[in-house]
């Protein structure tokens, strides 16, 4: 398995991103600045901060790591950023008299600026009364070179001049520090801001424009781009919401260079997998050396993998036996598992760390799974869940594998298991049944134990979804005005994305008990569907597979309308027939007429 931490080991090439990035740190005429590294989440943005910090530690730099999350609820989000870069100031090295005496001052104006954030506008004679823990003493001490008396009276005047007079101060001593001592920069790295919330999300990166932005200065700053443009928004609100540029300029004025991390693409994913599976079963030095002969490979070629089965020799001259077929599998699974993952590293290390568990869980019990198999059906269960549903309650109840059938598309369509002729008329299904290994002749019920009790995904759970489609989802369930704009909105997300919400809404249907509720959740899926028609197999399977106490009446004329005059439709028809002979009597009723 692998762990799921950022690493500077680079198994994507972003060589030509650090090399930008750097190209900017040491350029005279580009400093101070602001770089933005943008990228989704688990797209690899901390892995790629650690690549620069170690490429960029030198005797003459000086390295400030921040993470506003650690922080958050504790402290404000300026003073922790300037208490941190204090911190990593007294300890990075041994520090002349000269020195010392600014850093001092730092530490002084720091202590204070913690001070003026406790009592904010309340007054400070309010804020004791109200805070006897305060330790009134030691913060007057900490800050005895100052005219105490001037301070407070200016506090309790409500008077903001000792604020601003503060950030001056402040910036000044900092500028002058980094003169004094030589530094070529000061680099501060920004990471995990985009787990914030929007309030210490801008309060972060007014901080640095307001007490740090100086010279020999850069910033950079990990995030999601959606996120800050959000947190921008929220801070704002009286900005128009169509009125992107605004919240566009106000970033720009902030972060200089963005810097986006693209998603993988599909030669960049097998790649990545093969690594991966390469760690395994290689020795370290020998892993390094491999990833080294891999990306300085003479040839230029971008379409095709840096590793593969087929120039795995060229770079070993031993190829383990389990490297081999790992490789293999990698091939045959790559081109749907890309497409399912939308190219991010961190669902790709997920997906093999849950295919090696359930593989460790069958050796437990003493069972031997093929991991190809295991692979290719946890394919279906992450992107096709109610299919992938329909599958294992078909295998238990008809107590074979109607796979066989449906495999042998050479053969007349009447000879598919009826429950399944719809997998022919979608085309991500079509794929995923003629992708090797072919599994009609495989006893799948040990395959299906290990999903037994939880027919969703354990990645669907966990997976993160975008922004986008977070507020689409938020917006759809509240129905009105906002309803049909996100359906029009949600013509834009990823395919991942898209099932995501199916499942979201099709699981509150099987669990929601009020009835009207169900009702508004089941027109909700249907123009949902409408929408996305990639959906339409899923949402037959959805409705072959419910239990029919949650199906409503409404549901036969709805599947109706949503197939009609597609290949789905004969599908719908043998669902409508099925409930014909249904014991609710209205759901009987209601479909008989319509056949």
């Amino acid at each position: 398995m692998w762990n799921d931490n950022e690493t500077n080991q680079d198994l994507i090439d972003y060589k030509y991103l650090t090399d930008s990035i750097n190209l900017i740190i040491n350029n005279d005429n580009l400093v101070p600045s602001t770089i933005g590294v943008y990228g989704d989440w688990g797209s690899g943005k901390s892995s790629l901060m650690k690549m620069i910090e170690i490429e960029n530690t030198k005797e003459d730099n000086l390295i400030i790591k921040f993470n506003g999350w650690l922080f958050e609820g504790y402290e404000d989000a300026k003073i922790a950023l300037l208490s941190t870069l204090v911190d990593e100031l007294i300890k990075s090295r041994t520090w002349d008299n000269k020195a010392l005496k600014y850093i001092g001052r730092l530490v002084k104006k720091v202590k204070w600026l913690k001070v003026l954030t406790k009592t904010g506008q309340i007054g400070f004679n309010t804020y004791m009364a109200s805070n006897t823990d305060f330790d009134y003493a030691n913060a007057l001490k900490e800050i005895s070179d100052l005219n105490i008396e001037d301070y407070v009276k200016e506090i309790q005047d409500e008077n903001q001049d000792i604020i601003e007079k503060g950030i001056r101060e402040f910036h000044n001593d900092f500028e002058t520090l980094i003169k004094e001592t030589n530094i070529n920069r000061v680099i501060v790295l920004i990471d995990d801001l985009d787990r914030c919330n929007p309030d210490t999300i801008i309060s972060t990166l007014e901080a640095i424009k307001l007490f740090l932005f100086v010279d020999k200065s850069i910033f950079i700053i990990s995030a999601d781009e959606r996120l800050i443009n959000y947190a921008v928004k929220k801070k704002f609100p009286e900005l128009p919401s169509t009125d992107y540029d605004v919240s566009k300029d106000y970033i720009e004025k902030l972060i200089h260079f963005p810097i986006r991390i693209p998603s993988m693409s599909e030669p960049e994913f097998e790649t990545y997998t093969n690594f991966l599976f390469s760690k395994l079963h290689l020795k370290s030095t020998e892993f390094e050396e491999l990833i080294y002969k891999a990306f300085n490979n003479s040839s230029d070629d971008i379409i095709t993998s840096k590793l593969n089965s087929e120039n795995i020799s060229d770079y070993l001259s031993i190829v383990p036996e389990g490297l081999k077929q790992d490789l293999i599998l990698s091939k045959q699974i790559n081109s749907i598992l890309v497409s399912i993952l939308s190219g991010n590293p961190r669902q790709c290390k997920r997906f093999l760390n849950m295919l090696m568990i359930r593989l460790n869980m069958a050796k437990s019990k003493g069972i031997d799974l093929k991991k190809n198999v295991l692979a290719k059906l946890m394919l279906l269960e992450y992107f096709k869940t109610e299919s992938f549903n329909q599958l294992v309650k078909a295998s238990y109840e008809k107590d074979k594998n109607v796979l066989k059938s449906v495999e042998n598309i050479d053969e007349a369509k009447e000879n598919i298991d009826s429950s399944f002729d719809v997998w022919m008329s979608d085309t991500w299904l079509k794929k995923w049944v003629i992708t090797e290994p072919k599994l009609g002749e495989i006893d799948l019920k040990n395959y299906f134990y290990f999903t037994r009790g939880n027919l969703n995904f354990e990645l669907l759970s966990n997976k993160r979804i975008s922004l986008e489609a977070r507020e689409i989802l938020e917006n759809l369930l509240k129905g009105g005005a906002l309803q049909t704009k996100a359906l029009k909105g949600s013509l834009n997300l990823s395919s991942t994305d898209i099932t995501s919400i199916f499942s979201e809404i099709s699981n509150r249907i099987s669990i929601e008990e009020v009835i009207k509720e169900r009702g508004k959740l089941n027109i909700l899926l249907l123009k949902f569907c409408q929408k996305h028609p990639i959906l339409i197999s899923e949402y037959c399977a959805f409705m072959d597979n419910a239990s029919e106490s949650i199906i409503m009446p409404a549901n036969v004329p709805n599947l109706l309308l949503l197939t009609d005059g597609t290949p789905f439709e004969p599908t719908a028809k043998k669902i409508i027939f099925k409930w014909s002979n249904s014991n609710i009597s209205m759901l009987s009723k209601i479909a008989k007429s319509k056949l």
